[in-house]
């Protein structure tokens, strides 16, 4: 018994006995080497391949299912060796003696197709045409007088007569590949005729591509497609002038605001911006208060760095929005350049500016001291002594808020109100701890800081008094100190919280919320959950 062995032919796989095998591979390398070579080969060589396959599929059966060596000499034999054609130029076919000797009445059968090389709408008249064998032409013109004969005698005819087109033009598959030409024109099948094909459409081919431009549907095509393409460009150009003015509008009242709101600051202050304000009361400048933790000397420079590095991008927003609203492209490298050295100074110089002046605050340290109240009958009044002398206003500084104020007979001394918490204690005693925070560049001195901070709480009786407020300046120097100070009141005890308290109160523990102003002038009961409100008046207040 004979091995067998698998072959992949145009994607259909065959068995051939050995023999067969050997004898098909040298039939399809020579012919690789005969065409390989030509522009066209590849698409030769295909349709050689397809027209093979569809030769030995008709060579199987179900009693037949191996491919044999007298089935491959009769294919070779229908469709002949490409050593018995010689071509005579690029374009024509190879006719010679052995070719007209050879047999070639194996032919493919005629199959309908739409013939798209020939076609005015779908092509299926000349696929009928040339399924059988009749002139296009003719066909065309008997199937135009029966649709005119039928709209006079019976319009609903016509109609049916182009359902049926259209139907035909769904159903009848086009004829794209040569094999598909030749099946559709019922013609021979063999070397030669696949190669006079495939040249003749590849000639076809060159010829229309090479011509093109010289044909009024070329040009017509060329000037609609540049009527779109610059139309699509204008709209985008449209489109992207139309955001760019957007963004320099923006741009516009970006810098604009942000350089007003900065001016108004410096020059109005706080009538508008009493968070963050310059002027106190249009008394006390904080340029007086950077004096006092900024050296004079180093004042100034670094206030003109501060101007630049601020208002050089604004600057530059602001004309950089101009040139995108209007459009314009000014010769301004060298001022966009002496701008931005001088904002680079500006910032080198401004940072080590600061850092050697911030250095001088690095370190934060805290001096903590207690206070134990005593009470037989558990009832204690907090108390503020009176600061008529002091105006406030509210400033920002390490993210902490401070009430600011000074004096009206020394406004170079600053002052602010201490910060007071009251909790519910665990001991059965009232103690009051008052933390201070001062500031400096080591340890020590920041102690030394915060333990000269004046702030007091004295004892009278069932009274605690404390201080309104604690200086800011030591020896005419701010080291940002801060005061907090925590009650904390035993359960059961009773404590009258005075309305002169009413701006140092930070946190109270409470079971029920009240405003801060709801808070003073009235007497509360200490509880686990905290304060509660008691109504029992108290004599000897």
């Amino acid at each position: 018994m004979k091995k067998t062995v698998k072959i992949n032919i145009s994607g259909i796989m065959f068995h051939l006995d050995e023999d067969a095998y050997e004898i098909l591979q040298n039939y399809l390398t020579a012919i690789n080497q005969r065409f390989a070579s030509t522009s066209e080969g590849k698409e030769i060589i295909s349709d050689i391949e397809y027209r093979i396959a569809e030769i030995l599929q008709s060579k199987l059966s179900e009693s037949k299912q191996v491919i044999t060596l007298e089935d491959i000499n009769e294919i070779i034999a229908i469709m002949g060796k490409p050593e018995d054609f010689d071509a005579t130029d690029d374009s024509g076919p190879y006719a010679t003696g052995k070719e007209e000797q050879r047999s070639q009445n194996y032919s493919a059968s005629r199959k309908l197709y739409r013939d798209p090389d020939n076609r005015i709408l779908g092509g299926v008249i000349a696929g009928i045409g040339a399924y059988t064998k009749s002139d296009p032409v003719v066909l065309r013109i008997i199937l135009v007088a029966l649709i005119i004969i039928s709209w006079f005698t019976g319009p609903g005819i016509t109609g049916f007569s182009i359902v049926v087109y259209l139907v035909l033009w769904i159903v009848i598959p086009e004829a794209t590949s040569t094999e598909q030409k030749l099946h559709m024109r019922g013609e021979k099948f063999n070397l030669s005729d696949i190669e006079k094909n495939v040249r003749k459409e590849y000639e076809t081919v060159k010829h229309n591509l090479k011509n093109i431009k010289n044909t009024k549907e070329y040009e017509r095509t060329q000037k609609t497609v540049n009527g779109f393409t610059e139309a699509i460009g204008a709209f985008f150009r449209f489109i992207f002038k139309f955001i760019v003015a957007v963004i320099g509008l923006a741009l516009i009242v970006m810098g604009v605001g942000f350089l007003l709101g900065l001016t108004g600051t410096i020059i109005i202050g706080e009538p508008f911006m009493p968070w963050n304000n310059l002027i106190i009361d249009d008394k006390i400048l904080l340029t007086n208060m950077l004096e006092s933790f900024i050296e004079p000397n180093t004042l100034w420079l670094i206030t003109i760095c501060a101007i630049l590095v601020v208002f050089i991008p604004l600057l530059a927003i602001i004309y950089g929005g101009f040139k995108l609203l209007l459009g314009i492209r000014p010769n301004d490298r060298p001022v966009a350049g002496i701008g931005f050295i001088a904002w680079l100074l500006s910032l080198i110089v401004l940072v080590v500016l600061i850092g050697t002046q911030v250095k001088h605050f690095a370190l934060a340290v805290k001096d903590e001291d207690r206070l134990v109240i005593q009470n037989e009958n558990k009832t204690v009044y907090l108390k503020a002594n009176m600061a008529d002398s002091l105006s406030t206003s509210k400033l920002y500084i390490f993210d902490s808020e401070f009430q600011i104020m000074y004096n009206e007979d020394d406004e170079k001394q600053i002052f602010a109100y201490p910060e007071i918490d009251i909790v519910c204690g665990k001991d059965d005693k009232v103690i009051i701890e008052i933390e201070k925070e001062g500031r400096g560049p080591d340890r020590q001195k920041a102690l030394e800081n915060a333990k000269s901070i004046k702030y007091d709480v004295i004892q009278k009786d069932s009274v605690i008094l404390f201080d309104p407020v604690y200086s800011l300046m030591n020896k005419k120097q701010w080291f940002f100190p801060e005061v907090d100070i925590t009650i904390k009141v035993p359960k059961g005890y009773i404590i009258y919280i005075d309305e002169n308290l009413e701006e140092q109160l930070d946190y109270i523990q409470r079971e029920d919320y009240y405003r801060r102003s709801e808070t003073v002038g009235r007497y509360w009961i200490m509880t686990e959950d905290g304060l509660k409100r008691h109504d029992q008046q108290i004599i000897n207040e």
